[in-house]
């Protein structure tokens, strides 16, 4: 498939029909279809440090065979599962339809799943969420900022704030990539900013004592994640966990 085909399937009907389907309620995958993805979770086995699925007993809390005794700035991955089926379906939709309704579901999946995961609770005191920053031209693109749309609606559910200290320059969207051409992208465009986002003018803000739940769609290599983590390492926090919609277990990910 090249790419203008796989532009093509993502985009789909054009935005007068996406607009009408949605209104009389035949968008698909529609919200309360998004309502099912929990069931997903119950299903399978992942490792808390990466997210990927692993056999039973596998995974123990210093993470599993693939990533245990591997450096890493991210300290664990919290996600609803892979993605495939009704969930890819969802991050698509949300992403190349600009369908923002789903964002609400999808984020507050998230958040239950990150309830599951650190039963102590989340206070505003203590956690933050943090979107990751999404180039200036792709929003105008794309007419969704999707990873802060989820980012708002699992702060919504934890009672803790969002807060936007990261920056992305434009590049080569990372959909476009193959995995190998991904591990090989600069990724240091991502910095933090100095200037202009609520109550930080001028200065860089301070997450000491903090711990930050770093809010995407999909983990694929990973690399992404990896750099908006070290950035964010310089305000120091406590831990930054990832906040994942999916994981990819398929090495050809053109498609996401």
């Amino acid at each position: 498939m090249n790419s203008n085909q796989v532009n093509a399937n993502r985009h789909g009907k054009g935005s007068l029909d996406r607009i009408i389907e949605g209104l009389i309620g035949l968008a698909r995958p529609s919200v309360t279809d998004m309502s099912h993805i929990r069931s997903l979770e119950a299903g399978w086995e992942r490792c808390v440090r990466c997210g990927q699925p692993v056999g039973a007993g596998e995974a123990t809390t210093s993470g599993c065979g693939s990533c245990r005794g591997a450096p890493g700035i991210l300290d664990g991955v919290i996600t609803l599962g892979p993605f495939e089926g009704l969930l890819a379906e969802g991050i698509r939709a949300l992403k190349y339809q600009a369908r923002g309704e789903l964002a609400d579901v999808l984020g507050m999946h998230l958040a239950l799943a990150a309830e599951k995961q650190f039963q102590k609770g989340f206070d505003s005191e203590h956690w933050i969420a943090v979107a990751m920053p999404m180039p200036f031209w792709r929003k105008i693109d794309r007419r969704v900022d999707h990873a802060s749309l989820i980012a708002h609606s699992l702060a919504r559910r934890l009672g803790i704030k969002v807060i936007q200290p990261l920056k992305k320059g434009p590049g080569l969207p990372q959909a476009g990539l193959s995995r190998t051409n991904r591990e090989r992208a600069s990724h240091g465009d991502i910095w933090i900013r100095r200037r202009g986002f609520g109550g930080f003018a001028r200065r860089l803000p301070c997450f000491k004592g903090k711990s930050v739940l770093l809010v995407d769609d999909v983990l694929t290599t990973g690399r992404s994640m990896m750099v908006a983590g070290g950035a964010l390492r310089q305000l120091e926090p406590v831990s930054v966990h990832a906040a994942v919609l999916a994981v990819s277990t398929n090495r050809n990910l053109e498609h996401i």
